[in-house]
């Protein structure tokens, strides 16, 4: 019964697609690009929003993350849909050239089946906010955090996240859509989560599914970590920053070395998992810990983005994020950030991505 909501969103997205074709531009870190991406995360419900769009144009951001939850957006699929927030941070990211990468989350109950979030919606909210931003809206993560029970919203499956991807894949060429499409959002877990399954176990059932040569893109999430960037990954612990070279092993297992990574979420150590490391609460030392970790990932060829930290706090109504709250510009590791951003773009100073092309802003009505 679910899809009796269907017609309705499909009248709304072909309303949308009246809007101008996206247009063509350089985006750092997607599959044949040889440039490295560098991203940080705007919460939409979060407070000092305009200050944290302020700071991704001063920062000169790549790509700008919107976790975007589904159920908050639209949680009654009949009712006017309220653009506002996302309609400020999007001509924020317009005027600044910053390529936006949605992480959907959160499907709403009227779009879930037993199996999964139903992906023909799935697809028309793609092609709505595909038809409502074309400059900007360059790449979507679906699900992120699919090998977890909170990603999912129930057991985790491969076989059943493999089923949407694939379908919202061919929706999305079927219908034009040319932003690239992001799988897993994988979490970097400790081996035995409840309800869970570890990423490197995800990934391969996904492979055994029908996953292979239509993966160009995997992205992973340390939601959690620990150690040094250095620190190799173990069977004691896994929450380490070079678990990506286990998940780079199942790739090449199944001969997808061609496919990228993306790192999504990069949290700091806080002490949660090794209380020696509460000390690494300080900005100071986060910011180096970060620095070193942005030098060790930009130097793995199959790494193409990573989303850094959060530019603003994030909805204090929600979980809060072990990421690091750049505080609007006071965080050190934003002037640190700034200064790699630069480097990655020797001959392109004057105009480089992330700049504004006015200095207008736009104030968000209450």
């Amino acid at each position: 019964m679910r899809l009796r909501w269907l017609p309705i969103l499909l009248v709304t997205a072909l309303l949308f697609s009246v809007l101008p074709v996206k247009s063509v531009q350089a985006v750092r870190g997607i599959p044949g690009s040889a440039e490295f991406g560098y991203g940080a995360r705007i919460n939409l419900n979060g407070p000092q929003l305009e200050q944290g769009l302020q700071l991704a144009g001063a920062l000169r951001l790549d790509w700008l993350t919107i976790d975007l939850s589904w159920s908050a957006l639209m949680p009654d699929p009949t009712a006017a849909i309220n653009f506002s927030r996302l309609d400020l941070v999007m001509k924020a990211a317009a005027q600044n050239q910053t390529n936006v990468l949605f992480s959907i989350t959160q499907p709403p109950a009227w779009a879930l089946t037993a199996q999964g979030p139903n992906p023909n919606l799935v697809s028309v909210l793609i092609q709505m906010l595909n038809a409502r931003y074309p400059d900007s809206f360059q790449a979507v993560e679906l699900f992120p955090g699919a090998n977890t029970i909170a990603g999912w919203g129930k057991t985790p499956d491969p076989m059943a996240y493999w089923n949407v991807f694939s379908i919202v894949k061919t929706k999305m060429q079927d219908n034009g859509i040319g932003v690239e499409l992001i799988a897993g959002g994988l979490e970097i877990i400790e081996d035995q989560t409840a309800g869970s399954i570890n990423e490197v176990d995800f990934l391969r059932g996904l492979y055994q599914a029908g996953a292979i040569n239509n993966l160009p893109v995997i992205s992973l999430r340390y939601s959690n970590i620990t150690g040094q960037p250095s620190d190799a990954s173990m069977a004691a612990e896994t929450r380490v920053l070079r678990r990506y070279e286990y998940v780079r092993q199942i790739m090449m297992e199944f001969n997808q070395g061609n496919s990228l990574l993306w790192i999504t979420r990069l949290s700091v150590p806080d002490g949660t998992i090794n209380s020696a490391e509460a000390s690494t609460k300080d900005p100071v030392q986060q910011s180096t810990w970060l620095t070193q970790a942005a030098t060790q990932l930009r130097a793995q060829l199959y790494i193409g983005m990573v989303v850094f930290g959060d530019l603003n706090a994030g909805d204090p109504a929600l979980p809060q994020s072990k990421s690091t709250n750049f505080s609007a510009g006071s965080h050190p590791f934003a002037k640190a950030l700034r200064e790699i951003i630069l480097q990655n773009n020797p001959g392109n100073l004057t105009t480089p991505p992330g700049r504004a092309k006015s200095d207008a802003f736009i104030k968000l009505r209450t």
